[in-house]
């Protein structure tokens, strides 16, 4: 499910995300083991999902449009940690609004991982910020059907897995 560069080492973890070993990144995703992620969801105060592309260089989905971050739970970390490194620069010092929303096992859509999805809303004026950078859009729910229904190769797994179970629905609750 992560759409990031791998961190170093994380956790391979059990089916009760235990800690079990720490290995490459790489090395979890080629033997196909699990392990921990997280999904950053954002809102403006409207209730509309903050979605960011990713970068022209990006090694695994090129230009897509994401959600505000996933990835790996780095060993050690907290996944509030890992969500901080994918805030928006002006958005960092959000950090204490971020909550955990829910746990999401391997059975839906996540792989091998056992993903925490955190969730977070932006005051009016950040939002209105990243509206105007071109690197971020934000989405209500007709907008999201339409991008997910019509550019679904514009858009990421995470995203499109985002779409499919309406967990952005829960994160704006």
């Amino acid at each position: 499910m992560s759409t990031e560069s791998y961190p170093e080492r994380i956790y391979v973890v059990d089916a009760e995300n235990r800690p079990l070993a720490v290995m490459n990144a790489e090395q979890i995703h080629q033997q196909g083991l699990r392990h921990r992620g997280f999904m950053l969801l954002l809102t403006d105060p409207k209730g509309r999902l903050i979605l960011r592309r990713l970068d022209k260089t990006h090694a695994l989905y090129p230009g897509r449009w994401d959600i505000a971050g996933s990835g790996h739970i780095g060993a050690g970390e907290a996944a509030e940690e890992a969500a901080e490194r994918h805030l928006p620069p002006v958005a960092r010092e959000l950090v204490e609004s971020l909550r955990h929303i829910l746990t999401v096992t391997g059975d839906a859509g996540t792989g091998d991982e056992i993903v925490e999805v955190l969730g977070g809303s932006m005051p009016d004026q950040i939002a209105q910020a990243l509206a105007r950078d071109l690197a971020f859009l934000i989405v209500d729910q007709d907008e999201l059907d339409a991008l997910a229904s019509s550019y679904p190769d514009q858009l990421t797994p995470t995203l499109l897995t985002v779409w499919k179970t309406r967990l952005h629905r829960q994160g704006a609750s």
